[in-house]
């Protein structure tokens, strides 16, 4: 019986071991690097804006939207169709979003703020719902999380 041959093949086995524990603790090692890296980062928030009027005329009519958007800069836009959505973003914690909208008849209107933290699906935050006629309506919210 040759024993040299045994010898040599457990060395062999017992290096890829080594190889092996050696590979998976750098793995380890980088992927706490990478999430340690993440934690520096600050979130990054998404707001999506949602208007839903409807009224007893056939007839579309204008709204007029007012948004807090990006950089606190306000926005205004006008729209005919019973639903509207606007998303904007990235933006930070703290941002105070703002939803006005405001038209010259009365119909059921409702607003929704919704909030998206680092790619997250979007939360609804704030909303206002209500059954009655109204001309207008204003919602905000401040990121908080």
């Amino acid at each position: 019986m040759n024993y040299d041959n045994e010898l040599d093949c457990s060395k062999s086995q017992f290096q890829w071991w080594r190889l092996i524990l050696f590979i998976g603790l750098v793995f380890t090692f980088g992927m706490f690097i990478i999430s340690c890296e993440k934690e520096n980062e600050p979130d990054e928030y998404y707001v999506k804006y949602e208007v839903n009027g409807s009224s007893q005329l056939t007839v579309k009519r204008t709204k007029h939207t007012t948004i807090n958007g990006v950089d606190n800069i306000e926005l205004v836009f006008d729209f005919k169709d019973r639903e509207w959505e606007k998303i904007i973003g990235p933006v930070q914690n703290g941002f105070n979003a703002t939803l006005e909208v405001s038209c010259d008849y009365d119909l059921i209107l409702n607003c929704s703020i919704y909030v998206s933290k680092n790619d997250s699906p979007f939360a609804l935050k704030k909303s206002d719902e209500s059954d009655e006629l109204r001309d207008n309506l204003q919602i905000s919210y401040i990121i908080d999380y």
